[in-house]
């Protein structure tokens, strides 16, 4: 091998001879993939030349008249130690893993690497389909290879452990896959725990040592005072505080720290999971088992007119974030009415209300959840319009009848959702305000039960796609002066 040394004008100024070991960079599969494509790469996990490590390649070619590559190697054994420093609680995992199958990181990375290098007879990394993990085999038997999948699944020890396999990108053409698992009693059971046990210091403290409550009595009461309301922002789900409940007494001291450990976990896995799903789970209230019941809902579906053109037009980073602050707006609306917020589809968004917990309004909810987000999405259609970015025109529709509710799937995979031809009459009828050029489309089932709070203008009698009876559909206007809720403050023109 030979290394030539060239002036800016091209003239040669000196020259080197190597040694051969063997090693030409040349015939090294990211080289010639980076020279033939001639643009950025990020290649499949392979063995290093010369120290046998796992890593990729991030490549680029050469601009101007010298031919060649300029590339950076990540070693995946140390990138998996990081990667599984963030896995979610101490029986969780982190694993990364190619379009191919083939293992970025793995919590025992070291030691399949280690067993690939010994055995001539399996030379090379297992594919994460070849693992020998009951959890993962599981969660691979039932994926269908979409970008999202998530749920839960039971482990051999009798317990449930949750999961979310999502896909994400290294480049335009090198996509990867992040699965991470935890385990259900990482959560649960340390808030039972630490609940008993702040329940047996409290017990202790107030009639052991009344002597010393005189003493630190009130430094006492403000710190346990702490302690229930992390307890409590547990079970809510609330934010954690940025510093921890201390003490000089050591025991408090390991509880405050035990107790923002546990809520920051909580708080953090919850934006993964409907936090009323969490909620239920942690209270009991919802069952992990499959099985509904047929109950009534009000549901409430959202498109964007001609998103499909915006989306067409639109940059894909500007376009994910405008999205995102819609979806942000849209969302404060419903949740602030209690609204359940079961899935975004593309553009749209599906709510319902009267479960998990029973609404008696909650129709009234849906209708004042739907005129606060037409303002809300309004205001923010003006912030779109001064940021130079097209507008989100909002549509609506909202029906009200009986649906199975609960949890609806395989014993690998469920949902908790609802299903019905109540839902799909309320798609309906968000779909037909494109037709009349409304906004906001009710059924009669729902200007029955609160015409008395709202004004409605009557559209048409129309059988929906996909039904067989006819359905009087109308628009709702605003909230009259005799609303039985709060009134909906409109925006100045």
């Amino acid at each position: 091998m030979r290394r030539i040394f060239e002036s800016t004008d091209g003239g040669k100024i000196d020259q080197i001879d190597l040694w051969n070991y063997g090693y030409d960079v040349r015939k090294r599969p990211w080289y010639r993939d980076t020279i033939e494509a001639r643009r950025l790469l990020v290649s499949s996990p392979y063995a290093s030349f010369s120290i046998g490590t796992p890593m990729i390649t991030l490549s680029a070619p050469l601009k101007g008249r010298v031919r060649g590559v300029i590339a950076a190697d990540l070693k995946l054994d140390k990138f998996s130690d990081y990667v599984n420093a963030q896995r979610p609680g101490e029986h969780g995992a982190a694993i990364l893993f190619d379009a191919t199958g083939a293992l970025i990181a793995h919590p025992e990375f070291a030691r399949l690497m280690d067993y690939a290098m010994t055995h001539p007879a399996h030379p090379t990394l297992p594919k994460i389909t070849e693992l020998k993990d009951t959890l993962i085999s599981a969660v691979m038997h039932g994926w269908d290879g979409g970008d999202r999948y998530e749920g839960s699944i039971p482990d051999a020890e009798g317990g449930r452990h949750f999961f979310r396999l999502s896909k994400f990108s290294f480049s335009r053409q090198y996509d990867g896959y992040l699965l991470l698992l935890a385990a259900e009693e990482d959560f649960l059971g340390e808030i039972r725990q630490l609940q008993f046990k702040a329940f047996l210091l409290a017990l202790f403290t107030g009639g052991g040592f009344i002597p010393v409550v005189w003493i630190f009595g009130n430094r006492m009461a403000r710190t346990l005072k702490r302690l229930t309301g992390q307890a409590d922002a547990i079970r809510m789900l609330a934010q954690p505080e940025e510093a921890p409940v201390t003490s000089q007494i050591r025991e408090i001291h390991q509880l405050g720290t035990t107790m923002a450990v546990a809520q920051r976990t909580i708080w953090s896995f919850a934006r993964f999971v409907p936090k009323e799903i969490v909620k239920g789970i942690i209270d009991q209230s919802i069952s992990t088992e499959l099985g509904g019941i047929r109950q009534e809902v009000a549901i409430l579906f959202t498109d964007v007119q001609n998103f499909t053109g915006l989306a067409e037009t639109a940059e894909p980073g500007n376009l994910m974030r405008q999205t995102s602050r819609y979806f942000t707006v849209l969302a404060d609306a419903f949740l602030a009415e209690g609204g359940t917020v079961d899935k975004y589809i593309g553009d749209a968004v599906m709510v319902f209300w009267n479960a998990p917990h029973p609404q008696p309004d909650h129709v009234e909810r849906a209708c004042r959840a739907a005129l606060s987000a037409k303002v809300a999405s309004e205001i923010l259609n003006r912030q779109f319009e001064a940021e130079a970015l097209p507008p989100f025109v909002t549509r609506f529709g909202i029906h009200v009848g009986d649906a199975v509710v609960g949890n609806v799937g395989s014993t690998e995979r469920m949902d908790y959702t609802v299903l019905g031809s109540t839902v799909n009459l309320a798609a309906r009828l968000e779909g037909l305000n494109k037709e009349y050029g409304t906004t906001i489309l009710v059924s009669d089932d729902v200007r029955q039960r609160v015409e008395h709070c709202f004004r409605f203008e009557h559209i048409a009698s129309v059988i929906a796609k996909g039904m067989t009876t006819e359905t009087q559909v109308y628009e709702l206007v605003e909230a009259t002066a005799m609303s039985c809720g709060p009134k909906i403050q409109p925006i100045n023109a």
